[in-house]
């Protein structure tokens, strides 16, 4: 409050601070204490509060008054004096809740405020340290006010501490961290120097186990809420009133907590005079939060007091707990930093995490290289120990090797879910769902299905079954199956949000899948809302390459071809050793089609040429289409019609394609055929887009061929621009040129040969080479392309 009121905050007032009064000082004390600071003619006697309300009645003033715990009755005579004097501001500091909720409410220009709120920021912190003669560098303000929390009376102990002997040390020693636990340590203990608190000395280090005594106080002695009650008005807890609405409406069902700092303070006290009743009530907390279904908190706990054999046994029979509420990004770090490597390696599921964990820490473009397993060959792995070695096989970029682990195990017997104990269930349905993620990644799309179908099956109930539908979502939707993947993004939806860190870890599936079913709908503007809210994938997504797929897709359609390519070509560069498996296929793709769309025809065909993955076949049709190589298109769309491999998404875009090329050949039944397949298939599926991704004549064309078209065929061409029309460049030779104008005008090899003194064979070789250049078989489609090109 004092380094505040140096500031100089209230310009347009007089100031006046009152200290907090001595504990055994009565109100009619107190007030004329306040009136006597005020100016006033103070009293001992009942008339202390008029002879106040005087001296400040037509004043403009700030009055502040610190530490009124203590005082009887003093909100109800800030209260009277508001309401009396119009000028008057009043600030009122105190420990403990009282009734100034009442005085608040229906107040608008009142408030109340947490010790959260009033606590140092840095600069504030550096103001203080600056004004008490001990100015610091910002690194060491920034380190005082970390590890102080920002309390002001901790880092008021820093200050004292830095204004004694030896000089005062920078942050770039270990000195001023010892220096800054000591000055807390001191605080803390001169807090519980209170008489109030001496009888409970041991109870209150022992609370700091955990952030609210009471958790602690609850399984450790029968006086528990006396003993937090003290420990509030002792001002050592602040109240949370995060808990939810209830409480934060309700400061009486506000939750109690030690600051952070004060916490760790006490925790090390604890660890100096009473370590073996520490250590119990730690056991005992561990108990508890395990049998209240929260082994996340009972890990941390057992990690924080060493306890190293209750961790292990955490991590064994929780591990699928851990992981689905955001292991690796949580308690993974403090597994690898703090737990001792001759236990940790010792233990296969925490060896296997470590080794995760150093994987998914480092940057995609800069990986670690993590030391193998032991496991020998024909040794089945625990479902944990497989999992862990899925997905460092994944992190790494070795797909294959990684989908062979699951073989090993997939096709073993499916349980019976309903007869299991949840904890099995749900560790079944974890299993199941990183077998599926592994299929997924190295292009087994069915077999993914089934595996997250079964995790979605077992994990009823748990955050798997929403992680599971979305994951489905996503499968359906790469595969162009928009009805179900919307059902299966519902059924995601019916779920509720996570907690920040684990609805990282799970978003990302269901977000693309969302972001396709508006693309196949053509809804760019919730696509690009969609993507927006993902943001660039982070360093450990797996699912980075479907991500930058769904930009791509949705550039495309926006007609920003040039954006999506820099924006995935410079993605793609963080993720070298992950590009592979179906994340490769499918940015290959689309890289292609987007240098298409903006006219790079030789760098798009350099993407795809000698590629036979089917979702590869569109773009390679595509590129003999806008090459005016119907016949070329049309091989490839008969090539791939019926390949097992196919997804619906590419078959309608075959099927697309097929009729445009077929109508383009003059074969209108043919064109019709490959139309009405692509008709019954948008319909079945719910896709538009595959319409769209024509030049606009095109398009027109396939609305010339009489069927009832899914879409409007003229508001599509106009709105949605993909593929320009594009004019090949046909670069003749000389005799290539004279060849051809004697084919437009009817010639023969024979005449040919004769007028230009040549042989027969010469000339055919000619015409084979004019043929290759204009993607032709024949004489007369040669005509009818060089016409359609403008070159006769």
């Amino acid at each position: 409050m004092r380094t505040w009121l140096a500031t100089g905050p209230v310009p347009d007032a007089a100031v006046v601070f009152v200290d907090a009064p001595a504990a055994s000082a009565t109100a009619d004390e107190y007030w004329a204490e306040v009136a006597a600071c005020c100016g006033g003619r103070g009293s001992d006697g009942s008339g202390s509060f008029e002879a106040l309300y005087v001296a400040v009645a037509d004043r403009s003033m700030v009055l502040v008054l610190d530490g009124v715990e203590g005082v009887e009755g003093v909100e109800q005579g800030v209260g009277e004096l508001l309401d009396r004097c119009p000028r008057l501001r009043v600030v009122v500091t105190t420990r403990t809740k009282g009734s100034w909720a009442r005085l608040v409410d229906g107040h608008r220009d009142r408030m109340m405020l947490s010790s959260t709120v009033l606590g140092f920021t840095e600069d504030e912190t550096a103001v203080h340290l600056r004004l008490s003669g001990v100015p610091q560098t910002m690194r060491a303000v920034q380190w005082i006010h970390r590890r102080t929390d920002g309390l002001p009376a901790l880092i008021d102990g820093v200050r004292a501490s830095l204004q004694r002997p030896p000089a005062p040390v920078d942050a770039e020693t270990d000195r001023l961290g010892e220096l800054i636990d000591s000055a807390v340590d001191s605080v803390v203990l001169g807090a519980l120097a209170d008489p109030a608190l001496v009888p409970a000395r041991q109870a209150i280090l022992v609370s700091s186990a955990a952030s609210a005594p009471m958790e602690v106080l609850a399984v450790w002695t029968d006086h528990a809420p006396d003993l937090v009650s003290t420990l509030a008005t002792a001002g050592l807890l602040e109240s949370d009133c995060s808990g939810g609405p209830d409480t934060a409406e309700d400061p009486n069902h506000a939750v109690r907590r030690y600051p952070e700092a004060v916490r760790v303070s006490l925790r090390r006290l604890a660890e100096r005079e009473c370590p073996n009743a520490l250590r119990a009530a730690e056991s005992a907390l561990i108990r508890h939060r395990l049998d209240g279904g929260d082994p996340h908190a009972a890990l941390a706990l057992a990690i924080e007091g060493r306890l190293w054999q209750q961790a292990l046994q955490i991590v064994d029979e929780h591990w699928t707990a851990l992981y689905t509420g955001g292991f690796l990004d949580t308690l993974g770090p403090a597994l690898v930093e703090r737990i001792p490597p001759a236990i940790a390696d010792a233990h296969p599921t925490i060896a296997a995490i470590r080794r995760l964990h150093r994987q998914f820490a480092a940057p995609r473009d800069v990986p670690v290289v993590a030391a193998e397993p032991d496991t020998a060959a024909g040794v089945t792995l625990e479902p944990a120990e497989t999992i862990m070695r899925t997905m460092t096989l994944r992190i790494d970029g070795r797909f294959t090797e990684a989908a062979a682990v699951c073989d090993a195990v997939a096709a073993d017997p499916v349980p019976v879910f309903d007869d299991l104990d949840d904890h099995i269930r749900h560790a079944y349905a974890f299993y199941y769902l990183h077998i599926g993620i592994t299929y997924l990644l190295v292009d087994r799309a069915d077999e993914a299905t089934t595996m997250f179908r079964r995790a979605h099956s077992a994990g009823a109930g748990s955050f798997v079954e929403r992680d599971a539908a979305g994951k489905l979502a996503l499968t359906y939707a790469l595969r162009g199956a928009c009805t179900d993947a919307q059902a299966w993004l519902d059924e995601e939806r019916r779920h509720p949000p996570l907690p920040q860190e684990s609805e990282k870890l799970v978003r990302t599936a269901g977000c693309v899948a969302a972001a396709l079913v508006a693309l196949d709908r053509l809804d760019t503007e919730q696509a690009l809302d969609i993507l927006t809210e993902l943001g660039t994938p982070a360093d450990n997504e797996e699912f980075w390459g479907f991500v930058l797929y769904t930009h791509g897709q949705h550039a495309l359609l926006a007609g920003m071809p040039a954006d999506g390519l820099r924006y995935i070509d410079a993605q793609i560069r963080r993720y070298p050793k992950l590009y592979g498996g179906l994340s490769a296929a499918l940015l290959e793709a689309v890289r292609a089609d987007l240098h298409l769309a903006c006219g790079h025809v030789e760098q798009a065909e350099r993407l795809v040429e000698g590629k036979t993955h089917p979702l590869t076949a569109p773009v390679r049709a595509r590129i003999r289409l806008l090459a005016a190589d119907p016949a070329g298109a049309e091989a490839v769309v008969e090539r791939h019609r019926t390949d097992p491999a196919g997804t619906f998404r590419e078959s309608m875009e075959l099927a697309v394609l097929g009729a445009v090329a077929a109508a383009a050949g003059g074969d209108r039944c043919q064109a019709q055929r490959h139309l009405g397949r692509a008709i019954a298939l948008s319909r079945q599926r719910g896709m538009l887009r595959p319409f769209t991704l024509l030049p606009a004549p095109m398009l027109q064309e396939l609305a010339a061929l009489g069927m009832d078209l899914p879409l409007d065929a003229h508001r599509a061409a106009a709105q949605f621009v993909v593929f320009p029309v594009y004019q090949p460049i046909v670069r003749l030779t000389p005799r290539e040129r004279t060849v051809l104008d004697a084919v437009l005008v009817g010639g023969t090899a024979s005449s040919i040969a004769a007028a230009e003194f040549v042989s027969i064979n010469t000339v055919k070789s000619q015409l084979r080479s004019l043929y290759r250049k204009l993607g032709v078989h024949s004489r007369n489609d040669a005509v009818a392309v060089a016409r359609r090109l403008g070159l006769g």
